[in-house]
């Protein structure tokens, strides 16, 4: 299980070029929350003129239409209809500027919020603190790691070796120790070789005699702590297998992921990934990113425009497909954050199950302190239903 911690550890540090190049969740958002306020800024202004003129234009249309029905010349009643056409292509004109103004917005806030998924988890923070929680379980789950257990299992390898031959479950065992290697690298004490080893043990303690009763009370102990450390394993293993999942759905949204900027930022917008990589991820000044970002919404205005000039139609049909993957992404990736949360909050109730053992507890508190650190610092980074909320949110309605 400790490769599958590994990998997702190392997705997440994939995230960025190098370590060089992680930024802060902060300043991450900062440059999402500049963009956003001065598209919205720039709507805003646009939409209180596009009210101004609305009045201003239905102000005229209310005025010819108490003129045309006033006037009894049928020539004038032509002119003023034809006038009150023109003031009425004026009005659906200022309309739909401010649908273009709603798309560039957006289409804007999906490409943004797009590049900023790299972002949104502090990687080295969550690499540099759960290294230290996950080599602890390790360290934990292998008995060789407490006190007078190397000792004392030597002589207990020791008569395995000698009895093997007179004791077939012996000599099976014996073998699994040789083909398991170093077992103070962390072999772990579960399954079929566990079951062996505790038989084995209970073998080794009704052989020793009166003489040998300090080896006999020390082995009556170290087949406890076995039985402790080989429960802990089993239950540490049962949650692990989860990082499984979680690491392939992590792997499948960064290619998701990957898809869609090349579907927005190279084939919609015609950006150059290198361009960007250059401008937006590898950039360390905040500024500058924040306005290569508002170029890019530019540029998506401008696409806007052109497309709505090309296909008045259907021209929304592809940027809203693009906007809802963008969004369903982003969910996506706010429910798998919560399943990782969701199993680092599993470890919290294996730590309660052996709180209390008598072999496990003080190894408890150490791990609940490493623990708390792993998961204050993800949820201080990340809030899956924050998160998840916000992306239901992104958009507005025209």
């Amino acid at each position: 299980m400790r490769k599958y911690q590994l990998l997702i550890i190392a997705l997440f540090l994939g995230i960025s070029t190098s370590f060089a190049q992680i930024y802060s969740e902060d300043q991450a958002s900062n440059v999402t929350d500049e963009v956003l306020k001065e598209l919205n800024r720039e709507r805003a202004l646009l939409s209180q003129n596009l009210e101004f003129r609305i009045k201003e234009i239905d102000s005229k249309i209310n005025t010819l239409d108490e003129s045309i029905k006033n006037t009894n010349s049928a020539s004038e009643k032509v002119e003023k209809l034809l006038e009150r056409v023109k003031f009425l292509e004026e009005r659906q004109e200022e309309i739909d500027k401010n649908t273009v103004s709603v798309y560039k917005y957006n289409y804007s806030s999906a490409v943004l919020n797009l590049a900023s998924m790299e972002r949104e988890i502090k990687p080295l923070n969550l690499f540099n603190t759960s290294r230290e929680f996950y080599s602890t379980l390790d360290r934990i789950s292998n008995p060789m790691n407490y006190e007078g257990y190397q000792q004392w299992f030597g002589k207990f390898q020791n008569f395995v070796k000698e009895e093997q031959e007179e004791n077939a479950r012996l000599a099976a065992l014996n073998h699994m120790i040789q083909i398991t290697g170093n077992l103070a690298e962390g072999t772990p004490f579960t399954g079929v070789f566990a079951g062996s080893l505790f038989d084995g043990i209970s073998t080794f303690i009704n052989s020793l005699n009166r003489r040998d009763k300090e080896l006999k009370k020390q082995s009556m102990e170290m087949l406890k702590l076995t039985t402790s450390i080989s429960q802990f394993t089993h239950d540490k293993d049962l949650i692990e297998t989860e990082w499984q999942g979680i690491n392939k759905s992590l792997n499948e949204l960064k290619d998701l992921q990957n898809e869609a900027m090349e579907d927005n930022l190279v084939e919609m917008l015609g950006i150059n990934m290198k361009d960007f990589q250059e401008h937006f991820t590898n950039e360390t000044d905040a500024k500058k990113r924040t306005q290569y970002m508002l170029d890019i919404s530019k540029i998506a205005e401008n696409k806007i425009v052109e497309e709505r000039s090309k296909n008045p139609e259907n021209w929304k049909q592809e940027y809203h497909d693009q906007m809802l993957q963008v969004q369903n992404l982003k969910i996506r990736f706010g429910m798998l954050t919560f399943r990782i949360l969701e199993n680092l909050n599993k470890y919290e109730k294996l730590i309660d199950k052996y709180d209390e053992d008598p072999y496990l507890k003080e190894e408890m508190k150490q791990l609940r302190l490493k623990l708390d650190l792993v998961r204050n610092s993800f949820e201080s980074t990340f809030n899956p239903q924050e998160y998840i909320k916000a992306s239901n949110e992104m958009y507005i309605v025209e």
